[in-house]
């Protein structure tokens, strides 16, 4: 099966916080085990506590890497963080929060990007557009 690549591109009024959920409930619906990497703890925090929070009926089991529980299918993972019982490749989609390209992480069938809607976060976005073009990934555009 061909490893995809989709690209969600946010308005200028989507919150990222929020959208980052809407996109872990899309595909933790489908059945999939998520992993969404960021560069960033306090982001990391924040959607800890927005996933118990963000629909009133709708609660998304996870963990984090520092609260690690392999049974939950969503683990938000913070990228320089070592712990040994993670297994990064059993996660078959990837949400890169981050805005670093990481060319290591080609264990997912799925990798999802979110495109900010400020100039330097759509450059970073056009870089791995080409770098999945280049690789022979489905590259696909989503809207929320």
């Amino acid at each position: 099966m061909k490893k995809k690549a989709y690209f969600y591109i946010l308005n200028e009024q989507d919150d990222m916080n929020l959208s980052v959920c809407k996109i872990i409930k899309k595909y933790y619906n489908d059945g999939h085990k998520i992993l969404v990497k960021f560069n960033d703890q306090e982001l990391i925090d924040n959607i800890d506590k927005l996933l118990w929070t963000f629909e009133q009926l709708t609660f998304i089991p996870h963990s984090t890497n520092i609260e690690y529980d392999c049974a939950t299918p969503v683990l938000l993972y913070k990228d320089d963080y070592k712990n040994d019982s993670i297994i990064k490749k059993d996660y078959n989609v990837i949400l890169n929060v981050d805005t670093v390209l990481d060319t290591t992480d080609d264990d997912h069938e799925i990798i999802i990007e979110i495109v900010g809607h400020d100039e330097k976060k759509k450059t970073i976005s056009r870089e791995k557009y080409l770098y999945y073009k280049k690789n022979n990934l489905d590259v696909r555009h989503e809207n929320l």
